[in-house]
């Protein structure tokens, strides 16, 4: 739903204009934008991605030195990102410690930053749900204003095949810090944005509450199937005494 209000809003333009009509369609004005190229809504600005988020890089630790791994800190890499295929992240296969984070250049980023993978491959893309850091493997966006975060994240997700397009190298293509940071966005008014985030960040906590449920039945019905197989618990084990 989020990602179909997204296109009506912010591809078509026809969010709520102040009488509750929409935008375009009611003929609200449009005006030339040269560093797009194309109509945006009057009052809209075209920016680049450095002046409405900061870009982080990750870094790995040594793996040969085993301090630096299974501590508290969450550490996430493109492969939880592939395994996972959900919308939102909070954990990985993998934890760093204190002393792995202080060995490299990763940065612990906020909550609600956005996870986008550049390279192996490039276009992977989730919204961090706690506090957490990554590998050399992404470049992370935290939103300088906390109406655009997810807006951000659905603003890369139409706009993927064009960053992809930014990758260059010989073994594999990465997408350098520099371009993201120079990439052209659309800018809506505050006033849309926070009617935007208003809807949208009610719609992520029901699905965040519903990827978590889905999690936990997975893993328990990972736990009782070996159990199951070998005879260790019965299906009517509650029924035995009858």
């Amino acid at each position: 739903m989020a990602k179909q209000l997204y296109d009506y809003w912010f591809v078509q333009f026809d969010f709520p204009d102040e009488n509750g009509k929409p935008y375009k369609s009611s003929g609200g004005k449009m005006v030339w934008d040269k560093r797009l190229k194309r109509e945006i809504p009057l009052l809209w600005k075209a920016k680049m991605v450095e002046e409405v988020a900061d870009v982080y890089n990750g870094a790995t630790p040594s793996t040969v030195n085993e301090l630096n791994y299974g501590g508290d800190i969450v550490w996430i890499t493109p492969k939880d990102l592939s395994d996972q295929k959900q919308k939102f992240v909070y954990q990985g296969e993998r934890n760093i410690s204190q002393v792995g984070y202080d060995s490299c250049s990763t940065h612990l980023l906020p909550s609600n930053t956005i996870l986008m993978s550049s390279r192996a491959p490039i276009g992977l893309l989730a919204i961090a749900k706690t506090e957490l850091c990554t590998n050399q493997g992404f470049k992370s966006f935290v939103s300088k204003s906390k109406n655009i975060a997810t807006y951000l994240y659905y603003y890369l997700q139409y706009h993927i095949t064009q960053i992809e397009q930014l990758g260059t190298g010989t073994t594999f293509k990465e997408v350098s810090r520099e371009d993201i940071l120079k990439f052209p966005m659309l800018k809506p008014s505050d006033n849309v944005l926070d009617l935007w985030e208003e809807i949208v960040s009610a719609l992520n906590d029901r699905q965040l509450e519903i990827q978590k449920e889905n999690e936990n039945l997975i893993k328990q019905r990972n736990e009782l199937l070996p159990l199951l197989m070998n005879g260790q618990v019965s299906v009517n084990y509650d029924l035995a005494d009858d």
